[in-house]
């Protein structure tokens, strides 16, 4: 290389001189800013300093351009030149700090030197960084899947209740999809690089190893990282991977002095939008213009010129009120409190961690007891017990206690904004008012245990022993290992609905109808499962010659889930005091049984070999062949293997000369196969289902419904793996001694063998069902990258970290109706396109009608609709099949961090792209669909310019002409959101030392404060925009502390 530099010189030349005209100007920005010391002070200083220059190398002997060399503890300071050189005034004594992006930090004690040398070393600790994948560790320098992870701390300032609503943005190839955010249900929907199969698309969750663990209700604190594999890398876990795997690792003991440390949070949340509703006025206006249009057969308008004045003038709020029931409903702010406190050490023979959690939120509802608490311990202790045998323990439990009404959310929602505002809740005397669209639908009594309640309890305890035998006696790097899982689940709940108080107004009087809202009643469940993973490994982990690294293992695994449920119900109890099914009526009539077992098994055959080459050429290949009771013999196992390659082409001689720029670059690809058995358990056999009273047998007046089975699904033994084939490749480099990391991966994914139910008809009389086949096929593919700038000057670091996903599938078969039009067809769209009317306008005139093919008997103010078939009607065999759906195509996060002394801060912007929802206007409907609409009373300039067509819906569904799901209705659910930001400050230790504090932190946390969207009505992320519990924004003030 020094010999090289010379002709290098000239090419790099233009390069340094612009690195240098960067640091002389900011030298120069530096020196005109700052404050110039006394005169005195200046003297002083001088007197006691002395000229010290000097040249810094790395470690390939090449001059370090723009490393900064400071004297620690003052503000005397520079930055080399072209040349690695520099020059500066020091003191005679102290210690010369050096330091550079992608190297250690140096510091040179200072005795008088005139002249230095200082060799830097690279710090290897980003490449050297481990990535936990499937059964192990790799390096992420030498990792040749596609693997992305997230830490612990990244995890934690997200700030979420729920871990599943962490992930989507913060790393690459994660979709998720927030569908609720009601306290204890609020689960993401999590997607692995989009959807890629018309069955279940969940992926396999893998905690500390164990597949099949939840982990959303994990406490962040206890996470140490978060591994997403996308491509061939899942192939190790077989049938359960075509979906992707993540992997969640928790924190462990680790050597060293015993430290207890507490978490503690209060949050205070409130909805990140609530959709605005119509008031009485313009509800009422609004069903009146329905009324005026004679197709929708009204004869007669709902509300006179007098009712509609009071509705305006507010002037009569007994007879006439204005309702805003979400405002009656439900609070302005709500709160969640966590503590966590763990405690951890060990030395080189034993270490420990343990932990233990609490968590309380508390529903938005008013005069509720709605909420959900969590209660969580997990402790792990390992034991290296000699150089030839080490063992561990695990153990994790949990109790989830949600407390609820006896109305669902969903069911409870529809009426809590759809309500006519024009109903009141409460008479002025306060007693409550019976519903306006049933007896009991008045959403603010329906909130509260008036009615009831629905209280249910789950109960986790996870066990995991493990033990380790090293066997380099026999050969240096063999070993066995084996563990044995056992995840327990208790769970049960009481529900109890009784009569309440609820009153109309009659003749003057007010009449309670409590007899008329409920009975007594009790529903009580009961169900436990458990499911028993055993696994054995055979090892070996060798390095020959510094030069050949080979990792290779071979294991075999089962597992056994049983599950088990019953429950009862009785009505008719003589007091509520006594809510126990024993107390309940003696009459059969009011009583319900029911109860059902399941068992699953599978087993596996599964290796994996790793090979590199210094480093530099790296193979990994897999195989696992899986066994599962899902199909019948003969097709019951399945072999999955995958190949990946890695080539790391800085290490070549020939890179050398932009070693500088780019410091480490490596591509890779992927094959792999991989397996899905997630389907509908026993299809391979007959399905008979039971009856008390389906059987009819006799005939004439002595037939008679008899206990009996019947045939509910014919079988299919040829039943099989749904199979995926994907192909992954891709490049990481990092340039600028690091400071820049750039990971780039494409991928494609071949489903094919997709189960799924012919289209074929069997007559309803029969009772039965077609079973699912091997027919279906997906293809998915896309595009990841993530990039890394990071950087510092003086105690002030700071990053910026983005990734970009983009997912497209397209189904290439499904069994469809011989008869369906072209354009209606799934395939070659979207696993999830939405089919609908492409809606071209709306009509302003009858001429235009008259002109154009349209639905029979449409008038102005209604939708023009596609004629696709050119037919000349308009029918739904013009609907068409859309390349959209409400699955986002593109996800993308942006994370800004920053530190500079005690002080840190975190932004992290979450976002998605190519989205598209249908929202149709109900009744109560939000405003947006009142204002612009099109009226027979407006101008013609007023109508041209109508964003809705005229009045459509009265109650329930809407009319022919306008309320057929079109692409009128399609709102862009793209947006850009602040997910979260963090400000914390942690105490110097020098402070805290004195108190024996180790580490005090405090931080406020912000968590959906602002969207950017064009949704408007209501949060694009959320499901149902009117009938789902909302996502919230929040603020949570937080506490750290370490002893």
């Amino acid at each position: 290389m020094k010999q090289d530099l010379p002709r290098n010189y000239r090419a790099s030349s233009f390069l340094k001189g612009g690195i240098c005209l960067a640091l002389a100007c900011s030298a120069g920005v530096g020196t005109a800013l700052a404050v110039e010391p006394p005169a005195a002070a200046v003297s002083a200083q001088q007197a006691q300093t002395h000229k010290l220059t000097g040249t810094v190398y790395d470690q390939n002997g090449e001059p370090v351009i723009g490393a900064s060399v400071m004297v620690k503890g003052t503000t005397i300071g520079t930055a080399t030149d072209i040349d690695g050189n520099f020059t500066l005034n020091v003191p005679s004594s102290g210690t010369l700090v050096v330091s550079y992006v992608g190297y250690k930090t140096q510091e040179i004690a200072l005795s008088g030197q005139k002249e230095l040398r200082i060799d830097l070393i690279e710090d290897t600790e980003s490449l050297e960084e481990v990535v936990v994948v499937g059964y192990g560790v790799q390096k992420k320098a030498t990792l040749t899947g596609s693997v992305s992870s997230v830490g612990g701390e990244d995890i934690k300032k997200v700030s979420a209740a729920n871990l599943t609503n962490t992930l989507a943005g913060k790393t690459a190839g994660v979709i998720g999809m927030s569908t609720t955010g009601e306290p204890g249900e609020d689960n993401a929907t999590l997607l692995i690089r989009g959807k890629g199969t018309l069955g279940n698309t969940s992926p396999l969750i893998v905690v500390d190893g164990i597949a099949d663990r939840d982990f959303s209700r994990l406490d962040p604190n206890d996470i140490e990282s978060i591994s997403v594999l996308k491509d061939a890398s899942a192939a190790i876990y077989g049938a359960r991977a075509a979906n992707g795997v993540i992997l969640v690792t928790t924190k462990r003991g680790k050597g060293g002095k015993v430290k207890i440390s507490y978490n503690g949070t209060y949050t205070m949340s409130q909805p990140t939008r609530i959709p605005k509703m119509l008031n009485s006025y313009q509800y009422a206006t609004y069903v009146n213009e329905y009324d005026a249009d004679p197709r929708h057969g009204s004869y007669q308008l709902t509300y006179s010129d007098d009712v509609l004045q009071h509705y305006l003038n507010h002037d009569d709020p007994l007879n006439y009120p204005d309702t805003d029931w979400w405002a009656e409903t439900a609070k302005k702010w709500t709160s969640r409190t966590s503590h966590s406190i763990s405690v951890s050490g060990g030395n080189e023979k034993v270490s420990f961690y343990s932990s233990l959690g609490y968590m309380w939120q508390d529903a938005m509802y008013k005069r509720s007891a709605q909420d959900y608490k969590q209660f969580q311990f997990t402790s792990n202790v390992d034991v290296n017990a000699s150089d030839w045998w080490s063992f561990s323990f695990d153990i994790l439990g949990r109790r989830e206690e949600r407390n609820r009404g006896v109305y669902d959310t969903e069911y409870l929602f529809t009426h809590l904004l759809t309500t006519f505002p024009g109903a009141a809740p409460y008479f002025p005397n306060g007693l409550p008012r019976v519903g306006y669209d049933g007896l009991t639908n008045n959403s603010t009594v329906m909130v509260t245990d008036a009615p009831g309640y629905n209280k249910y309890y789950y109960n986790i305890l996870n066990l995991k022993p493990r033990l380790r035998i090293n066997l380099d006696k026999l050969t240096q790097g063999l070993y066995v290992e084996g563990y044995a899982a056992i995840d327990l689940a208790f769970n049960n709940g009481k529900q109890l609905s009784r009569p309440y108080d609820l009153y109309s107004y009659e003749n003057g009087e007010y009449i309670n109808q409590r007899p008329e809202t409920s009975k007594v009643s009790v529903n009580s469940w009961s169900n436990w499962s458990s499911t028993v993973t055993l696994n054995a490994r055979l090892g070996y982990d060798r390095e020959f010659n510094e030069l050949h690294k080979i990792n290779a293992f071979v294991a075999y695994e089962q597992s056994k889930y049983n599950y088990n449920t019953v429950s009862a119900y009785r009505t008719n109890f003589m007091s509520e005091l006594l809510p126990d099914i024993d107390f309940g009526s003696a009459n059969p009539y009011d009583w319900d049984n029911g109860g059902n077992s399941d068992v699953i098994t599978r087993r596996n055959v599964f290796g994996r070999i790793n090979y590199a080459y210094n480093d530099k050429y790296l193979a990994e290949f897999t195989m696992r062949y899986d066994g599962s009771m899902n199909f019948a013999k003969g097709h019951r196992w399945g072999l999955f293997p995958s190949l990946s390659l890695g080539w790391v082409i800085s290490q070549e001689e020939f890179w050398s000369p932009v070693q500088p720029y780019v410091n480490f670059l490596k591509i890779k690809g992927s094959w792999g196969r991989m397996g899905n058995d997630n389907i509908t358990a026993y299809q391979y056999r007959e399905q008979y289902m039971f009856s008390e009273t389906s059987p009819y047998f006799g005939t004439g007046d002595k037939a008679q419904l008899t206990q009996g089975l019947y045939l509910s699904r014919v079988a299919n033994p040829l039943v099989t793996w749904e199979k995926a084939t994907t192909w992954n490749a891709g490049f990481s480099a990092y340039f600028l001694n690091s400071k820049f990391m750039l990971d780039f991966d494409w991928f494609l994914s071949k489903r094919s063998d997709i189960l799924i139910t012919r289209n074929a008809s069997i007559p309803y009389y029969a009772g039965m069902s077609l079973p699912a086949e091997n027919l279906g096929k997906v293809t998915n593919s896309g595009v990841e990258l993530v990039a890394t700038y990071q950087d510092h000057s003086g105690d002030f670091n700071w990053s910026v970290t983005g990734n970009f996903t983009y997912a497209n599938n397209k189904v290439d078969y499904m069994d469809e109706a011989v008869n369906t039009p072209a354009w209606q067809k799934t395939e070659g769209h979207p696993i999830d396109g939405l089919m609908m009317y492409k809606a071209l306008g709306i009509y302003q005139t009858q001429e235009q009608i008259d002109n154009s093919p349209h639905i029979a008997g449409a008038t102005p103010g209604d939708l023009i609709y596609q004629d696709t078939n050119g037919d000349g009607n308009i029918t739904w065999d013009d609907a068409i099949r859309l390349d959209e759906s409400a699955t986002p195509k593109i996800i993308y996060g942006i994370t800004l961090a920053g530190g500079w002394k005690g002080i840190d801060f975190n932004c992290f912007f979450q976002g998605q792209g190519k989205s598209k929802k249908i929202v149709q206007p109900g009744m109560n409907m939000v405003t947006d669909f009142y204002e612009g609409r099109w009226r027979t009373d407006n101008t013609p300039e007023q109508n041209a310019a109508a964003r809705w067509p005229k009045a459509l819906i009265k109650q329930t569904y809407g009319d022919t002409w306008n309320g057929s799901a079109s692409t009128w209705w399609l709102r862009n659910a793209d947006f850009l959101r602040l997910k979260s930001i963090e400000l914390g400050y942690t105490f110097p230790k020098e402070w805290m030392s004195k108190a024996g504090i180790e580490n005090l932190r405090i931080y406020i946390n912000g968590s959906n404060l602002f969207t950017i969207d064009s949704f408007k009505v209501a949060d694009p992320e959320i499901s149902g925009y009117i009938t789902s519990y909302p996502l919230s924004r929040s603020i949570t003030f937080g506490a750290g502390i370490t002893f």
